[in-house]
This record gives structure tokens, sequence and C-alpha cells, in this order.
């Protein structure tokens, strides 16, 4: 089963209820842009002062693990897992 990334942002809230996203209905493109965009903060550490900041690598591991522990649908895990995937990949092409 496919989640439309509305849901998926719903699922990432419930996993970080304390992160501040925007409020409000958004259509799929926005919850996407919404999505990758917050997923990309957390892996790269930005919410964290700079001097404590962790690697994308150790970010990501503890994101896919809180993911796996999660009581999301295992659907919802697989496809929050691939956006995270996504997302890694474009930071680690941006860097090579």
């Amino acid at each position: 089963m496919t989640y439309p990334f509305s849901a998926l942002l719903d699922g990432y809230r419930r996993l970080w209820p304390n992160r501040s996203l925007a409020a409000g209905p958004l259509d799929e493109q926005e919850s996407q842009t919404l999505l990758y965009e917050t997923i990309r903060k957390e892996l790269r550490d930005e919410w964290t002062h700079p001097r404590v900041r962790q690697s994308s690598e150790v970010k990501f591991y503890y994101a896919v693990k809180r993911v796996a522990a999660s009581d999301l649908p295992d659907g919802m895990k697989v496809a929050l897992i691939q956006a995270y995937l996504t997302v890694m990949e474009q930071l680690q092409a941006n860097h090579a």
C-alpha cells in the first residue's frame, strides 16, 4: 500500500510531536516538500548547536531506528524510511 505524502507527514508528526511544522491543510506537493525539507534539516542536525552536531549517517541511523520501533503501520514505516533514504542520497550526492 502506498501512502500519500500528507499521511506520511502526519506519521512524521506522530514520531516527532515537538517539531513545529506548518499547520493547516497542505496539498500533496506541499506535503512532500515540507516532509523532505524537515527530514533534510533533521539529517543535517540543524536543530542542534553546531558544537554538538552529529553526522548525517548517525542521524539517519537514529531516525530509521525510531521509525522501525514506532507503532505506525508497517507500510507507513517503509514509506517513511524510503523518504529518509531519498533525502540521505540527495545529501550524499551534494557532498560528492
